[in-house]
């Protein structure tokens, strides 16, 4: 599943629902003990040893579901036959079931009637989302057993389980599709179940729905048949075995563009080999069908590549992908049947360029999820990262196998991979084979720990081993375990075998302790002598000797100003010696070539003056190991193991480098944090020379560049100008905001196609024209947000309009947007644009965030759900950008009597960057006020 990222909107809908009717089936629940209080809460049962574990006294092998839903009152009728083996004597049977009310239940033996359980009997726990369905009768050791159950259950309101969407019909009118997210524990709310990844099976499904609806699942349709009264219920094939949060439905008014890929298995007989045709569709709702094919040829491109790499046939007869007005994630990898935000398949020539890429390493994502996590799926949560970590780094590396002109590994080092060592630098941080605390638990590990540390731990174990025996492994972990779950110690015999290297051993470390190293070196470039200490690298910078027992296999990747190549060396120890590569003729050196490693260097003061001297040249190797060096240093300052002045020296040292857009784009990074924690604290003066600091980076290489892509340009050069504009403005140069003022004018007044400027600046105009404009472009930009058509606006300009609003300075206009981000014309995937927009819109902005959220808690609680994992997003965001001790005292008392279920993992996370931005301040201030006393810059328009 990809991260949640911008989401598109559909228009309101009017609820069809009458509230009595809804009532009524909600009372029922609640009355057979699935919600609220009942009689047989805590009621006696199995004890599970492994806590929140089913027993595997029963494992089922295959469900026989037929659903009924009901789209207009919320509720679905469902029937389902489960064929399982009996694996040790009971006299109860124990699944999942939420929010279902179970009618009855049938057990069969060799197709005899052995057991009838009416619903009342079933015992329902709320807290463990189980439900345990009392015998009459012992179920014997080794028999096959049918279980038949029919039961009652709700459309959920939030987008999990098997939910609601709104969207646009054939006729362009407001109506309601059906969808599923079942990932990672919400297959339960749609049928009654054996709802944990290990508990694989075969799948059978029926579905009725309206005549006019297009039904989708894993598998291809094998026949329907008309019903009355406008409904017809579809059949599909049989599916493999597969888990249970992988099964997906989709129904709705839908049209598809289809392409067929030779990706299927070898046909038998064929001279030369030949793969059978596996047809690759997109569906989209009707009305814009025309935005799909760039979507298209993407995934049957990628899973050409995908067939390539793992050497492996694609597993199932057909591939879906849909485009869905609401969905939690960016995407969803259903086997067969893959789920995306619409902005993710919306891709037309109006479509920025950071969009678009971000839309080719989405799909192959998640296509590469068909085998890695649903052709072979891990064994329990605790191993997710053997799902997300993996298909993070493949849909890095496949969308630079397609673009290698976009460079999306040095993406990753200034954005993905400093977003794990950033968390994983914290004391709450968690392993990344984490333990599960129990289901509540579960989806908050979908985390940055998870997904870039797991993918930074498969780049550096894959440079190390090389990609061939590194690939090698992996085929060979894909066929062992094919339809089958597996662990992390399978991963690792496999490129053992492969490799012929002890990887359990060198990875042990890495995925089973939370942390990672710093490595200080010491060099003497007269003797060539290279001294290296690794110890545990911590935001706080103080590490207690109990926190600091680890011991890494550290890859060093060393180059220097006399090495051609990279010099490959291991620490394993705490401390070691080495020769300076091309000593003593050696000027500098360079540990952690190409980034490939996931750990920080600490040079001295004399080896980092002479590195930095390189890197500001433009002597280093690669693009990448300058922004390891800045990276790198700007923790280091946070940390306080080095001034930050120190970082400000290497600001304007960089000035002197050819830019680059991955080096500019660290530097303003830094900067806007270095701003955001000074705000609160520091004089006026202070923050006005931070932004005339950034001016001086960004203004000229906005007034060179211009607004206007030139041929021949590279993506690169492109990504840089996109960056520089919005930087210059964020700064307070004249002309870039006076000219983004102009082009919103102009535009604004004559909605044109083309627009006045380049598309890859409509975010940047929107954003300046409310930042730095009159009042009334706030009105305006909400105006193009409701009427996007009006202006042509595609889905990811849409957001931009909507991220916009966020971006006024005026505090009516704040509160305006706030309120108006909970209202019908947003929905709740989005709401988090809003917040992190505002964050950062004014130094002001984040504090009246808080007192809004404190006040409307309870509205967003109801709007998102309180399991959900947007709620946890919205909190991260709003909370994230503090600098204070008083602050995070205000929320950690403010949330110390709400209930946090949802964010146990990230409240803590950000209460300890409150904290340590406010140890850095206090710290830091009057070193970084001294630096800009000697330091000049023109004052600013915004």
């Amino acid at each position: 599943m990809a991260k949640p990222l911008v989401l598109p909107l559909s228009p309101p809908l009017d609820d069809a629902v009458e509230p009595h009717e809804h009532k009524t089936l909600l009372d029922e629940a609640q009355g057979s003990g699935i919600s609220g209080d009942s009689t047989e809460r805590g009621a006696s049962r199995v004890a599970l040893a492994n806590g929140d574990l089913l027993p595997t006294n029963v494992t089922p092998s295959h469900y026989d579901l037929h659903l009924e839903p009901d789209l207009a009152i919320g509720i679905v009728h469902g029937s389902v036959a489960v064929d399982a083996l009996v694996n040790e004597e009971t006299e109860q049977i124990v699944l999942h079931a939420k929010s279902i009310v179970i009618a009855r239940v049938l057990v069969y033996h060799s197709q005899v009637l052995m057991a009838t359980v009416a619903g009342k009997a079933v015992i329902y726990e709320d807290e463990l989302e189980m439900a345990t369905i009392p015998l009459p009768c012992v179920l014997r050791a080794h028999d096959l057993i049918q279980i038949v159950i029919t039961y009652t259950g709700v459309l959920s309101e939030s987008m999990y389980g098997l939910y609601r969407c709104k969207y646009r019909d054939r006729m362009g009118n407001p109506s309601t599709m059906l969808v599923t997210q079942f990932q990672a524990k919400c297959a339960r709310l749609a049928f009654p179940c054996w709802d944990e990844p290990a508990f694989k099976a075969e799948f059978t499904l029926a579905l009725t729905v309206p005549s006019s609806h297009t039904a989708l699942s894993n598998m291809p349709v094998v026949r329907e048949t008309e019903d009355c009264e406008g409904a017809k219920t579809v059949y599909f094939e049989r599916s493999p075995r597969m888990s249970t949060y992988l099964l997906a439905i989709i129904s709705g008014e839908l049209d598809y563009i289809e392409a067929t890929t030779l990706t299927g298995n070898i046909i038998a007989d064929s001279d030369p080999p030949q793969r059978a045709p596996v047809p690759c569709r997109v569906y989209t709702a009707a009305a814009d069908i025309d935005k799909v094919q760039f979507s298209l040829d993407t995934a049957v491109k990628v899973l050409e590549l995908l067939v390539d790499m793992f050497g492996c046939a694609y597993p199932l007869p057909k591939l879906d992908l849909v485009a869905v007005p609401e969905l939690e994630a960016g995407g969803m990898e259903n086997w067969g049947l893959i789920l995306f935000r619409t902005v993710r398949l919306f891709i037309t020539s109006q479509t920025s360029l950071w969009i678009r890429q971000k839309a080719v390493y989405v799909i192959a994502h998640e296509l590469s999820h068909q085998w890695f996590g649903n052709l072979v799926t891990m064994a329990w949560w605790d191993d997710l990262w053997l799902n997300e970590g993996f298909a993070t780094w493949i849909g890095i590396h496949i969308t630079d196998l397609m673009y290698p002109e976009w460079r999306r590994w040095d993406h990753f080092a200034i954005e993905d991979r400093q977003a794990a060592l950033s968390a994983d630098s914290l004391r709450s941080s968690h392993p990344v084979q984490v333990t599960i605390k129990g289901s509540a638990d579960i989806d908050q590990v979908f985390d940055s720990i998870t997904y870039y540390k797991g993918c930074s731990l498969i780049r550096m174990l894959s440079a190390h081993l090389g990609t061939d025996a590194f690939m090698a492994g992996i085929r060979a972990y894909l066929n062992a375990h094919a339809y089958a779950s597996a662990t992390t110690s399978d991963l690792w015999v496999a490129l053992e075998t492969a490799s012929g290297q002890p990887v359990a051993e060198l990875m042990r470390s890495w995925t089973t302790c939370v942390g990672y190293p710093v490595v200080s070196v010491d060099a003497d470039f007269e003797t060539g002598e290279l001294r290296l200490t690794q110890n545990r690298f911590l935001h706080s910078g103080h590490v207690a000797p109990e926190e600091d027992s680890t011991l890494w296999w550290v890859p060093l990747g060393m180059v220097s100003s006399e090495s051609a190549h990279p010099v490959s060396a291991v620490l394993h120890d705490r401390s070691g010696s080495f020769e300076i590569p091309g000593s003593p003729a050696a000027t500098w050196i360079k540990l952690n070539y190409n980034n490939a490693g996931l750990y920080r260097v600490r040079y001295s003061r004399d080896a980092l003056r002479r590195l930095a001297s390189a890197a500001a040249s433009g002597n280093l190797m690669c693009t990448a190991d300058a922004v390891g060096i800045l990276n790198d240093a700007i923790a280091l300052a946070i940390s306080g193991h080095v001034p930050t002045s120190a970082v400000l020296d290497m600001v304007t040292a960089f000035q002197e480098r050819q830019p680059e857009f991955v080096v500019l784009q660290i530097l303003g990074l830094f900067l806007e944090s270095l701003h955001q924690t000074w705000a609160d604290r520091s004089p006026p003066a202070v923050r006005e020379h931070i932004r005339a600091l950034a001016r001086s980076l960004f203004a000229s290489q906005a007034a060179a560049l211009g607004w206007t892509h030139r041929p021949g340009d590279s993506p690169m050069v492109a990504r840089l100008r996109v960056i520089s504009i919005p930087r210059a403005a964020w700064a307070g140069d004249a002309q870039v905001i006076a000219q983004a003022l102009e082009y919103f004018e102009q535009f604004y007044s004559a909605p044109t196609e083309p627009k006045p400027f380049h598309h890859d600046f409509t975010a940047s105009v929107f954003e300046i024209a409310v930042r730095c404009g009159p009042v009334a472009n706030h009105a305006r930009v909400r105006d193009m947000y409701e009427h996007s058509a009006r202006w042509h606006l595609s889905e990811d300009h849409r957001m931009a309009a909507l991220g916009a609003m966020a971006c006024s300075r005026d505090p009516s206009c704040m509160w305006q947007t706030l309120d108006y981000a909970l209202s019908d014309h947003v929905l709740p995937q989005d709401l988090n644009i809003v917040m992190g927009f505002m964050v950062t819109a004014d130094h002001r902005s984040k504090h009246i965030l808080w007192r809004w959220f404190k006040l409307n808690y309870q509205h967003l609680v109801a709007r998102l759900g309180e399991a959900s994992a947007l709620l946890g997003h919205v909190v991260s965001t709003v909370i994230g950008d503090f600098a204070t001790p008083e602050m995070a005292d205000d929320v950690e008392t403010w949330f110390a009597d709400k209930h946090t279920a949802a964010f146990d993992r990230s409240l803590p996370q950000s209460l300890e960057f409150i904290r340590v931005r406010a140890a850095w301040f206090e710290r830091d201030s009057n070193d970084v006020q001294q630096w800009f006393e000697g330091f000049s810059g023109e004052s600013c328009e915004c």
